[in-house]
């Protein structure tokens, strides 16, 4: 640390660098940043890693917030996904937002099609957004109220109406499936027809899928990775 601190994986100045050959066994592959690189965390996880050790390392205004760190970890959340190799040590990794994803830990690709929904949210009716927010579909893997909605956050102020899941995914019969739980307004957009409570939507690539009509309630565009 000091004036002349540097982050040891600096992506232009390599002379902080970890030295391997001083790691104890137990320290790898993990200790080793170019086989476990701190970009294994994640886009939005990078970013915030970059702004802390890098740009303002040595100039604390530039520094993430806490309620930055807060959205990043929540999004690299339901980026989250596992890893096909049984034999693999970590279980899951993060996506990578690559067309080809494989698992960083173990190197195992991922095989099939993957959905990934790109999440969209209304600030005035009819009018979606962007929201930079994107959720990674696995088998049983439920939607909840802060998926459909960007007023709704996942922290100590939710209901116990709010934590209950309103839908889930499935891989069923070779295709990926939104089961509706709870969802009042789910409308296939593309196909513009309603999704009854109990039924279920294909997930397709460029689907486009409504989840709220409410205030701040959110759109979801299917992009299918691999």
């Amino acid at each position: 640390m000091g004036l002349k601190a540097l982050f040891v994986e600096h992506p232009m100045d390599k002379t902080n660098r970890v030295k391997i050959k001083d790691l104890h066994p137990s320290q790898l592959p993990q200790g080793d940043p170019d086989k476990m690189p701190y970009t294994a965390c994640g886009p939005y996880l990078k970013k915030l890693f970059d702004r802390a050790f890098i740009d303002g390392l040595h100039d604390p205004g530039k520094r993430p917030t806490a309620g930055e760190w807060e959205e990043a970890l929540l999004k690299t959340v339901d980026l989250m996904q596992p890893c096909q190799n049984p034999k693999c040590w970590h279980k899951w990794f993060v996506f990578d937002n690559t067309t080809k994803p494989k698992c960083p830990f173990c190197g195992t690709e991922y095989s099939g099609k993957l959905p990934v929904l790109n999440l969209y949210s209304s600030r005035r009716a009819g009018s979606f957004t962007p929201d930079d927010y994107r959720l990674m579909v696995y088998h049983n893997q439920y939607l909840y109220q802060w998926h459909i909605n960007r007023n709704i956050s996942p922290n100590e102020r939710l209901t116990d109406e709010q934590k209950k899941p309103v839908g889930y995914f499935v891989y069923h019969n070779n295709q990926w499936l939104l089961i509706n739980q709870r969802l009042k307004d789910l409308e296939d957009k593309t196909d513009g027809k309603l999704i009854p409570i109990g039924q279920s939507v294909a997930l397709t690539d460029g689907k486009q899928i409504l989840l709220s009509k409410d205030e701040g309630g959110r759109l979801i565009i299917v992009q299918m990775a691999n």
